[in-house]
């Protein structure tokens, strides 16, 4: 684990000062070109000077066609300083247009978010993410902040009414200032996607979680952390992390796959589940707030003919299981459950989330 952190921490530096090394190595090669133009020229104008060096230099870097040099090694440095300036000034002027189309598409993030929620990290089933959670039925007028280091098309994905509360800091996600400034330990949860392009993404997931956990320990609440794992063999180390909840959609495929093998059209019913809209049902956590007191002390089959009996026409409630501390129980034996207690959540299908208080 931690000669993969290491290896994550070169990385990121490498990254940090990518840009910075670049420059550097220009402005050193161009400080080599004037002194071997200078050196080798003087053979055939014995009154060039240094200056008259560096305006050559300047000239062909510049793109333009200057004197020709005398030198063989003059004229190879020329044509070298006229290819590499292209390239320079083609990248000045892509990424000044860069700016002016960020500061186009911006959203200024508002300053003292809240019960937000983060995405940690970009690839192609984010979007995804981004439009069920502002489905009408999920959390629509909820704040999104998505942090990436890598570019995405804002301007394309503004063209979604999903997008109107979501907005972008393109830096990196491990780092602790990031974080500070999305006020992720702020936030009411935090998904951390599985970073496509990191060599080991289950390591840098818990490189954030970990960098969330050292933020909160002067909040009050704590963040749900939700991981993409790549590797179910490294999930202990997550957990550590202080990751809360860990979803492998590859081993989640693999046992659909299975299941629809056997029992044919299985897949739609997950579908569904998965599926914010006002056709489809979904699974919801009931908690001890949005449910009668007289609950307490019933047992899972009175829960349920109560539910059964007193059905909401427009949005029908079933009982699925329930879930006590960290332990989950779905259509629980007789023996794995006896009656509710205080702090028990129901676990129910429904079109949309219900309100069981009605039932007093």
């Amino acid at each position: 684990m931690e000669f993969f952190l290491s290896l994550h921490w070169w990385e990121n530096l490498f990254r940090k000062h990518f840009w910075r090394a670049v420059g550097a190595s220009l402005l050193l090669f161009f400080i080599f070109s004037v002194f071997l133009i200078y050196h080798f020229e003087r053979q055939y104008d014995p009154y060039l000077s240094i200056f008259d060096a560096f305006r050559i230099v300047l000239v062909f870097f510049l793109g333009e066609y200057g004197d020709t040099p005398k030198t063989l090694i003059g004229r190879v440095l020329s044509v070298i300083l006229f290819i590499l300036g292209i390239g320079v000034v083609a990248a000045l002027i892509g990424k000044i247009a860069s700016i002016f189309v960020e500061m186009k598409v911006e959203v200024k993030m508002p300053k003292e978010l809240e019960s937000h929620l983060v995405i940690c990290n970009w690839h192609d089933s984010g979007d995804r993410i981004v439009r069920e959670l502002h489905s009408p039925l999920a959390a629509p007028e909820t704040d999104i902040l998505i942090v990436s280091k890598d570019e995405i098309d804002e301007l394309e994905l503004r063209n979604s009414p999903a997008y109107e509360k979501v907005y972008f800091i393109r830096s990196d996600p491990t780092m602790h200032d990031v974080l500070r400034r999305a006020r992720a330990h702020h936030a009411k949860s935090v998904i951390i996607l599985a970073d496509p392009h990191c060599s080991d993404p289950d390591a840098q997931t818990a490189l954030i979680s970990l960098a969330i956990t050292k933020l909160e320990r002067h909040v009050k609440r704590k963040p749900h952390i939700i991981a993409e794992v790549i590797n179910p063999q490294k999930v202990q180390h997550l957990i550590d992390a202080g990751v809360d909840e860990w979803v492998c959609s590859a081993n989640y495929g693999l046992g659909i796959l299975a299941q629809s093998a056997l029992f044919g059209k299985i897949s739609d019913v997950y579908q569904q589940l998965l599926t914010y809209s006002e056709e489809t049902n979904e699974i919801y956590l009931i908690d001890e707030e949005k449910y009668p007191e007289s609950f307490l002390g019933k047992t899972f089959q009175e829960i349920a003919q109560i539910l059964n009996n007193d059905r909401n026409p427009t949005n029908p409630c079933i009982l699925l299981g329930i879930k006590r501390d960290e332990r989950v129980v779905l259509n629980p034996k007789k023996e794995d459950f006896i009656t509710f207690q205080s702090g028990d959540s129901l676990i129910v299908m429904s079109f949309d989330q219900p309100d069981l208080t009605y039932l007093k």
